[in-house]
């Protein structure tokens, strides 16, 4: 895997470094937006990793500026923040980003965000389209969490709805319902009317989701509330310690 670093603190581009070893991908560093875009323009890469506390032109500008350009839309993008706050990551998440980490690195969770990338990127097949449809379920504690990878599709459904039978409602009756979407690529708005049959099965649930590149499509084209939609897992596992 190849990937984009812009950050402008050179001290973090030999952490980087050595968290990108540990799954043998190749960095590549810039320091500000500018120099950022300019290679995005001139070279491929698998993936971007974007700090948003840029000099000149913002993070946020510089993750605007790839969404509005189609060769780039669907490029893996990981910011980084050292002050993360829930409506600067749902900015994010509206312009479409991956997934994204908090400075000082945990490089554990760093490595296994990196990993989660390289394993979405392997389910595409060479003509650059997703693989089948899968679900998969498994249940933590109080959580009951159906993945979704591949293509979403209306084979999508028919999958959650034979794992999500009756025997598994009763067996789930008191549970969390989590939505992993973070493995598909972003859906669009014909996607997102199937995707509504998985939420109305679940109803009067509401399910928490993990919406990943989907998260604006979701967003403007079902009735969902923000507390139901979120980047990643941790943010689901905070929201559910705090409304405990």
């Amino acid at each position: 895997m190849k990937i984009l670093a812009i950050e402008d603190a050179e001290t973090q581009h030999f952490m980087l470094e050595t968290i990108f070893k540990h799954i043998n991908a190749q960095g590549v560093f810039c320091k500000t937006g500018e120099e950022g875009l300019e290679k995005l323009q001139n070279h491929y890469f698998d993936c971007v990793l974007l700090d948003l506390g840029l000099p000149g032109k913002s993070g946020l500008h510089v993750l605007k500026t790839i969404r509005e350009n189609p060769l780039l839309k669907d490029m893996a993008i990981i910011i980084t923040t050292a002050t993360k706050t829930r409506e600067t990551i749902q900015t994010c998440m509206r312009y479409g980003i991956s997934d994204y980490i908090g400075k000082p690195y945990d490089v554990q969770k760093f490595v296994q965000k990196l990993q989660l990338i390289e394993q979405s990127l392997a389910l595409k097949n060479s003509a650059g389209k997703p693989s089948a449809a899968q679900v998969t379920v498994e249940r933590v504690g109080s959580l009951a969490k159906f993945i979704f990878a591949g293509a979403f599709t209306a084979e999508s459904v028919r999958k959650f709805l034979s794992l999500y039978s009756s025997a598994f409602k009763a067996q789930t009756k008191n549970d969390n319902i989590l939505l992993n979407l973070a493995l598909l690529p972003a859906m669009n708005e014909p996607q997102t009317r199937i995707f509504k049959i998985v939420l109305d099965a679940i109803e009067p649930k509401k399910a928490l989701i993990i919406a990943g590149r989907s998260y604006g499509t979701l967003a403007a084209s079902l009735d969902l509330v923000e507390s139901q939609l979120f980047l990643i897992e941790d943010d689901v596992l905070e929201f559910l310690q705090k409304s405990a």
